[in-house]
């Protein structure tokens, strides 16, 4: 459909043009004999052409919004394939269910990618966003992930199995599932520019609500200001660091 809508927008592009041309050179020519009805041929022409790029502009359209409508309703079905059901509180592990979820985000993935209209790429990205933080928080729930028990009984048996234990989930998905919920890093965040609370918002805070938050920050700001003129030994600088990157990796 690309090719076809820039051919109609060409040759219509081309027959205003002639249209124009054939004015100037009648009126040039002959002014007093000049009629509209010379150029009812083109101007039909000029007509149909229009009606046909409005035609194929909402075929597009209409397409993309179909590709944004199916690839966001297969990640939504594959947050619910690992969700927990009944009265547990962790995802299945099931080793067929992490592998259909795996495909359904691939087959997502792949809809998202022929998606044309700049808005629904857009909304699409935002949407798989979401997405993603719902299932990282699904399947990494803390620092230490889920139990090594949850992935397969022992470790033996991500090489081979016997028919009388459970499945152990298929490393393939494991790792798919792993990349997809981690931040890329070739994606800026978007709040890597925003800045802390300032000064004023805080005592604002403290004074007018809400106090409990004004008061946290306060607190750190402090606690923060008290570890730097300490000037806290490299062993502690090291945990220091580490801690907030834990933190950071939780956060995402």
């Amino acid at each position: 459909m690309g090719p076809l809508l820039n051919a109609a927008v060409l040759a219509l592009a081309l027959d205003t043009g002639l249209v124009a041309g054939v004015i100037i050179w009648r009126i040039a020519q002959a002014p007093d004999s000049f009629s509209i009805l010379d150029l009812g041929p083109l101007l039909v022409a000029a007509g149909v052409l229009t009606a046909l790029i409005a035609f194929l502009f909402n075929l597009r359209r209409a397409r993309s919004e179909d590709l944004l409508e199916a690839a966001t309703d297969l990640l939504e079905k594959a947050y619910e394939n690992l969700a927990p059901k009944g009265e547990s509180t962790l995802p299945s592990n099931r080793r067929l269910t992490w592998l259909s979820t795996a495909r359904l985000i691939i087959t997502a993935e792949t809809l998202g990618k022929r998606i044309t209209e700049p808005s629904h790429e857009l909304i699409y990205r935002e949407k798989k966003e979401y997405w993603r933080t719902r299932l990282y928080e699904l399947i990494w729930p803390s620092i230490e992930g889920l139990p090594s028990s949850f992935y397969a009984e022992s470790p033996e048996h991500m090489i081979a199995r016997s028919g009388d234990v459970r499945d152990p989930l298929s490393e393939k998905s494991l790792a798919f599932l792993y990349r997809f919920v981690r931040w890329p890093e070739d994606t800026p965040d978007p709040l890597g520019n925003e800045p802390n609370f300032t000064d004023e918002e805080i005592d604002r805070m403290r004074s007018f609500g809400p106090r409990g938050l004004g008061s946290l920050i306060a607190e750190a700001r402090r606690l923060r200001q008290s570890e730097v003129g300490n000037d806290a030994q490299p062993g502690v600088q090291a945990e220091l660091r580490q801690n907030a990157g834990e933190a950071r990796l939780t956060l995402r």
